[in-house]
């Protein structure tokens, strides 16, 4: 009888522990969203900027959060130029245990990732890991950029910032779309199994992201004049405030999407 009564009493408290899980769900906030200088620009006249940029992935619970493998990110009437910058092939960029030196003229930006990872059964879990990441301008190729190009997302880390020594690169599209009316680049990108799931039974969630792509100004010719551009230039604005937008996609394909306007 005792041993039937603490079968059925671990039975309510692992269906309890399910059904507190259960009602957890991810939380998303963009941090961080600054054109500088915050001219609107316009298509014919793009407005070169400093672009910083940031979001936080939490859990309503508290929990670690759940994984997510695909993001979509853009700012209202911030548009990539990246055929004004130099570019190198995404293999250099993805290279190990550094990106080729063909690439160093074709980095645009600089941040960082924190992450937090623990076994898949236990989001209470949250042993850090730090990366360093860089952003490369990358030469179109199948399966990696389309048309409008595209950035190497590249990911550095090792001890003592993560227990796991990583060096490589995401391909991240470039496609055209508009926010509020506005013509705008999203970049979107996936995420491997490699980077989510370490190791087996190993969830990794990306908490804290922010970005950098600084204004550096370089010459192209639109509609047949030379313009000024930076690798992010303002193409427009539809009032005072950017509106940014992130769309988050989980592995089984739910979507939620976090969108704020700034300055706040």
């Amino acid at each position: 009888m005792r041993k039937l009564w603490m079968t059925v009493a671990l039975g309510v408290v692992a269906a309890l522990a399910v059904a507190g899980v259960a009602s957890a769900v991810n939380t998303y906030v963009i941090s961080i969203g600054k054109a500088t200088p915050d001219k609107p620009g316009s298509p014919s006249k793009p407005s070169p900027a400093k672009v910083d940029f940031g979001y936080k992935v939490g859990d309503s619970e508290g929990l670690r959060p759940s994984v997510i493998n695909q993001y979509y990110i853009a700012s209202e009437g911030i548009k990539y130029f990246p055929q004004a910058v130099r570019k190198c092939t995404f293999a250099q960029a993805d290279a190990s245990p550094s990106y080729s030196r063909k690439c160093k003229a074709a980095v645009v930006g600089t941040g960082t990732i924190a992450n937090a990872f623990g076994a898949s059964g236990d989001r209470t879990g949250k042993a850090p890991c730090d990366v360093k990441l860089t952003l490369l301008n990358i030469s179109n190729g199948k399966g990696v950029t389309k048309k409008r190009g595209g950035i190497a997302i590249r990911i550095d880390t090792g001890p003592p910032d993560c227990p796991l020594d990583i060096h490589g690169s995401l391909p991240a599209p470039i496609f055209d779309v508009k926010l509020d009316g506005v013509p705008s680049s999203e970049y979107r990108f996936t995420v491997p199994d490699s980077l989510v799931h370490p190791a087996p039974g190993v969830d990794n969630s990306v908490i804290d992201v922010v970005s950098h792509i600084p204004r550096k100004l370089h010459t192209i010719k639109i509609k047949g004049k030379k313009r000024k551009v930076s690798f992010a230039s303002s193409v427009g604005r539809k009032g005072k405030k950017r509106t940014l937008r992130v769309t988050f996609i989980s592995e089984d394909g739910h979507k939620s999407t976090a969108v704020q306007e700034f300055p706040k």
